[in-house]
């Protein structure tokens, strides 16, 4: 199970764009704060419906890539939990602490896992460390606020799409 990295060179472009599309959520959810926690359940859904159908997208083009099982649930996962996040807005603003928790968690491990596969970098562990941590403190920090959810989401959202997009002009 070796990922093989000049497959995965032919499909850079797929990490620039998702990089581009949270980093630009990022600004958006700070320039909006109000408007944002309004639409962050169906935004948050959108993007993770995106991301998930670029997950499916990547494995399905390389076969032979390595933790294959562990990516194609993880864009499953995505696309299931995209479509749930934007059918049931109102339900979501709930749950959206534990959601978005979790996610970050989810992605921090999934992208040390191109670290751990051949691609070894300080900057994708100290990216996959950093959203790891942005995932633990929304998901146990009950004392956040929406607005600081908003603000949270906002900055990991935009760190993520920074070592996306670096890892996608890196595999290039």
């Amino acid at each position: 199970m070796e990922l093989t990295i000049e497959r995965t060179q032919r499909h850079w472009w797929v990490f620039v764009i998702r990089g581009l599309l949270f980093i630009g959520l990022g600004i958006y959810m700070i320039c909006e704060p109000v408007g944002s926690f309004a639409a962050l359940g169906f935004l948050f859904g959108l993007i993770i419906f995106l991301v998930g159908v670029g997950e499916l997208l990547r494995v399905s083009r390389e076969r032979t890539v390595g933790n294959r099982e562990w990516h194609l649930g993880l864009g499953i996962f995505d696309i299931i939990l995209g479509v749930l996040l934007m059918g049931h807005v109102t339900t979501s603003m709930a749950i959206i602490r534990i959601i978005l928790g979790l996610w970050f968690i989810f992605k921090g491990i999934s992208l040390f896992s191109f670290w751990r596969h051949g691609h070894r970098s300080f900057m994708i562990i100290a990216g996959a460390i950093l959203i790891f941590v942005f995932g633990l403190l929304i998901l146990f920090n009950p004392t956040f606020g929406d607005m600081t959810i908003i603000l949270w989401a906002a900055i990991a959202f935009i760190i993520t799409g920074i070592f996306n997009t670096w890892l996608g002009y890196s595999l290039k």
